[in-house]
Order: structure tokens, then C-alpha cells, then sequence
């Protein structure tokens, strides 16, 4: 079977699949390397496979372009820098809805001539799915609804918009979280099935490898994985959490990974304004593989976000080994989380910091959640169990062969 993968995809997440024909590649569009774990994975179940993105660059490409890796295609189409003002006498990506990216996202489908069509989140790539004619699956992977009310400016509402266009109008939905359904049904009646995002490869090496909690010595070391400085992110009273953990053990350290968190940048600034950096290491952006080589080495994972559609950090501290402290009303996580960690209010942050003080002192009862979150990862969120199920359903939309009556 072919199958197009539309959605944000970085060469760099792909690069391992492209060989040499990487060097030479627009950048692609960042941000979701899950992608790059489901391409991963037909290929190794046999199906041919071509992604299909835009090109986030200010100066990137201005028609499609396409390169042919060792194992497989990309297609990179033009997208517009601008969100609303005009430039080069166009209109800013949002301001028509996002036609021309659309425009050539489905011209791209419509070059590869796939079998099916896998396009992820409900917006450009579900739209122009739906309009390529080829039979398609579109993957919800957040609430818009959501997300413009903890941002709310014209920009998501555009959004919203859009995802009602093409929520109404596919045939075949998933979602990545049973909370992630349920926003979903506010927007249609089409059978939505409900497939979890897939631990990347380097994650998955590790499942029955991560530390042990009891052999964690010395100062306790917390770790938060949150990439923006945003209201839903809830940094602010993470970091006043940890003030109060660090009253308790004052050689506490908290590392935090994610944009927006490196030195000198949005988070570090305000927790310099408010007398909250003490203790807090301040590292951003990471490749993938180093946090993964890291993570197994710390106590516990502060996650303190208000909503997530799924949570991929929190689903690769447990795979790792690692317990959890995080919201006990944040969309997915008490799902993804379910009994290897604590769940409490992440809008109060001495229950946050209550939790953490009651794992630090309990190195059974990190062990205890450390092992509960292994055996649930691999037993939900394993590459070979997501590639399965979501290759049924691409087995349900192709075309079924008529059957022709031979005269007796």
C-alpha cells in the first residue's frame, strides 16, 4: 500500500530515512516528530511512503518540491511567512484560510498518487486531504476549542474555523486520546477511533531500561519538559511550586527542556523578576536522543500544564521509568498517566509541591510508579501497536473490489 503522510514534518526528524538527499532538503516544518515514528514504522511494515509537509522557512520554497531519499519521498510545499498582513501583493496565510498552502498540499497528494491519504490535525492537512478525492483518515491532535480560549486572538479563531470545515466533512476520524474524541464529537458525527501517538524509537530502547528510583542518590533533581511560555503551559506556578520543594531540600535542582526555557529566554526572565530561579537550570531545546540519555536520571517529572491533547513527555518519563506528578483535570494526562503517578490541582502550587515532596521522600513509591508506567507504555503506546492499529483503518477506507458474476 501507499501512503501519504500530510502534516508537519521536519527533515530533520526524517533525515535517518532520506540518507544523503537530507544534506540538500528545505527544513520542513517542525514540531511534531511523531510523524516521523508512524513513517518509521509502515516502512517497516512493508507499505511505500511519501510525506508530504510545507516549508516553514521566511525564504523557503516557492512551489512544491520533491526529494528521494534512501527509503523515502518528501514533498515540500510553499507556505506564506505572514498569518494575516500581506506581502509580495499575498494575503497572509490566514487571511483566506490558508488556500494557497492548501492549494498545493493537495496538488502534492494529488503527484503521489497514493493509496490513502493520513493527514494530521484539522486544519490545512485535513482540508486539503479532503479535497485531493484520494480516501483519507485525518488525526486530531488538539481542541481547538481549547486552545482559543487560553489564546485568544484571531489567528486560532481562524482555526477554528477551519477545524469545523473539515471535522463536518471527513469520513474518518481519530483522535490520539479518549478526552481528545470527546472534544472531537462537538464537531461531527463521523466514527472517530481513538489511537495514541507512538514513543519514538530511541524511547522505546530504553522501556526496560530506566534507572532505578531507589539508586537515584545525592540532591533531588526534577525534571519539566514544556516547550512555550504560554497560559495553558502553566509555568508560572510550577516554578512557585518548586520555590516551596526548595525550601524543603534546599540543594533541589529543576532542569527544564522545551522553548522558551532556555537561558535568558521567556521563563528564565520571569522567574529572574520574581525571585524564582534559584535552583532552576534553564536548558531549552535539546535533541531528542540526548533527553532521552538524561531523563532516566532524574527523581520525578513536575508536568504542570492545564490541558493536553496527549502528553508525549509524560507517556516518555513512565516509559523510562520515571513517576509523574501532573494535573489531575488536564484533558489527556490523567489517561496517559493513569497509576504511575500523582494527580493533583497544577492550578495550586503547593499541591504540586506537596506531591513532589511526598515522592522525593518515598523511594518505594517511586520505584512502585516507576515500574506501573513501563508496563503501561509498552502495553498502549508501543510503535507496533500504533502502526497496527492505524494501518486497520487505512485497510477500511481502500476501495473495495467488485465482484463479478460469471454466467452458469
Amino acid at each position: 500500500m501507499k501512503v501519504a503522510i500530510v502534516g508537519p514534518i521536519a527533515t530533520a526528524d526524517v533525515a535517518h530515512l532520506l540518507g544523503s538527499a537530507a544534506a540538500t532538503a528545505p527544513r520542513g516544518y517542525g514540531g511534531a516528530p511523531i510523524l516521523a515514528t508512524l513513517i518509521e514504522s509502515l516502512l517497516e511494515r512493508g507499505h511505500t511512503v511519501v510525506g508530504i509537509t510545507t516549508d516553514v522557512e521566511p525564504d523557503g520554497v516557492r512551489s512544491c518540491v520533491t526529494v528521494r531519499g534512501d527509503r523515502l519521498e518528501m514533498i515540500y510545499c510553499p507556505q506564506r511567512p505572514r498569518a494575516f498582513w500581506p506581502q509580495g501583493g499575498s494575503l497572509g496565510r490566514a487571511a483566506d484560510l490558508f488556500s494557497q498552502e492548501r492549494k498545493h498540499l493537495r496538488a502534492a497528494i494529488r503527484q503521489a498518487q497514493p493509496d490513502v491519504v493520513h493527514a494530521h490535525w484539522l486544519y490545512e492537512f485535513g482540508w486539503a486531504a479532503l479535497q485531493s478525492g484520494v480516501p483519507c483518515l485525518i488525526t486530531a491532535h488538539d481542541s481547538p476549542r481549547v486552545i482559543l480560549r487560553y489564546m485568544p486572538n484571531l489567528y486560532r479563531l481562524v482555526r477554528l474555523v477551519m477545524a469545523h470545515w473539515v471535522a463536518r466533512r471527513a469520513a474518518r476520524l481519530t483522535a490520539v486520546s479518549p478526552y481528545m474524541a470527546s472534544e472531537l464529537r462537538r464537531l461531527t458525527r463521523s466514527p472517530i477511533s481513538v489511537i495514541p501517538n507512538p514513543l519514538p524509537r530511541d524511547t522505546e530502547r530504553s522501556l526496560r531500561g530506566g534507572a532505578d528510583p531507589s539508586m537515584r542518590g545525592g540532591a533531588a533533581r526534577i525534571v519539566m519538559i514544556l516547550n512555550g511560555w504560554a497560559v495553558h503551559k502553566n509555568g508560572a506556578a510550577a516554578l512557585r511550586a518548586f520555590a516551596e520543594v526548595r525550601r524543603a531540600h534546599p540543594s533541589a535542582t529543576l532542569n527544564v527542556f522545551g522553548a522558551d526555557w532556555g537561558p535568558g529566554e521567556a521563563a528564565h526572565r520571569f522567574a529572574s523578576e520574581h525571585g524564582l530561579a534559584d535552583g532552576v537550570v534553564f536548558r531549552g531545546p535539546i535533541d531528542h536522543a540526548q533527553l532521552m540519555q538524561e531523563l532516566p536520571h532524574f527523581d520525578l517529572l513536575l508536568h504542570p500544564a492545564l490541558e493536553e491533547s496527549f502528553g508525549t513527555a509524560i507517556a516518555e518519563a513512565m516509559a523510562l521509568g520515571v513517576p509523574v506528578v501532573a494535573g489531575a483535570h488536564s484533558g489527556a494526562v490523567p489517561w496517559v498517566v493513569a497509576d504511575a503517578g500523582v494527580l493533583v490541582d497544577v492550578r495550586d502550587p503547593s499541591a504540586m509541591a506537596a506531591a513532589m515532596l511526598q515522592l522525593l521522600r518515598d523511594p518505594a513509591a517511586r520505584r512502585r510508579l516507576g515500574d506501573a508506567g513501563r508496563r503501561s507504555v509498552l502495553e498502549r503506546f508501543s510503535r507496533s501497536a500504533v502502526a497496527a492499529a492505524t494501518e486497520a483503518i487505512y485497510l477500511e477506507l481502500l476501495p473495495r473490489p467488485t465482484t463479478r458474476m460469471v454466467p452458469a
